[in-house]
């Protein structure tokens, strides 16, 4: 699926509510073009649907090689050799739980662009959250991003650890994780940042 296409109709459609008839009459267009319109709007809106509902089986099919796969830890090698990428497997199988969590909003679910449903499975989200983006008719990311970051930000801080009360050392553990991926070329360059982000710590530190 071409991921650009898909985002570009995610904007164009945004949802049942919103489809409504064109108004030729308010517009100066002949016979000719309204027919060029008609006819091609009716391939248009038919391919779009089509689209939706194949990227709902794209992400029921790789939810079940998952779980197929996940006993004998070959998921990763099956989605590479079919040049899948981490990042676009993780979104597949983000939006296909996203919609066993929330089956009623289908439609919805399967319009969010990419970016939507990053923000919208956050760990730090709660159920009534992401509840209150599906409920309502809002699709763009730069509002769904306004109206949840602070609430994702707000349960960070309410669930950390004990005697963690301003950082989560959570994060620590990501960075090690993501040190151990690193190609032998890229480890220097990554100390060399990792020591200057520790020296600028410690000078906020002395500061305080």
């Amino acid at each position: 699926m071409n991921k650009n296409l898909d985002n570009d109709f995610n904007i164009v459609i945004s949802s049942k509510s919103e489809i409504k008839e064109f108004d030729f009459a308010s517009y100066e267009l002949n016979d000719v073009e309204i027919a060029t319109v008609s006819e091609q709007e009716k391939i248009f809106m038919n391919t779009y649907k089509k689209m939706k509902n194949n990227l709902f089986e794209m992400c029921s099919s790789l939810a079940l090689i998952e779980k197929t796969l996940k006993p004998t830890n070959s998921f990763m090698a099956w989605y590479e050799s079919k040049g899948l990428t981490k990042d676009s497997v993780s979104v597949y199988l983000k939006r296909w739980n996203l919609y066993l969590e929330f089956q009623n909003y289908k439609d919805k679910i399967f319009s969010y662009s990419d970016q939507a449903i990053k923000i919208l499975t956050n760990k730090d989200l709660q159920y009534e959250e992401v509840l209150g983006i599906l409920e309502n008719d809002i699709y763009k990311v730069k509002e769904i991003r306004k109206l949840l970051l602070p609430a994702i930000e707000k349960n960070k801080m309410e669930f950390l650890p004990d005697g963690q009360k301003f950082f989560n050392f959570n994060k620590i553990e990501k960075m090690k994780k993501r040190s151990l991926k690193l190609k032998d070329e890229d480890k220097q360059e990554y100390k060399k940042e990792l020591t200057e982000y520790i020296k600028k710590l410690q000078q906020l530190v002395e500061e305080i």
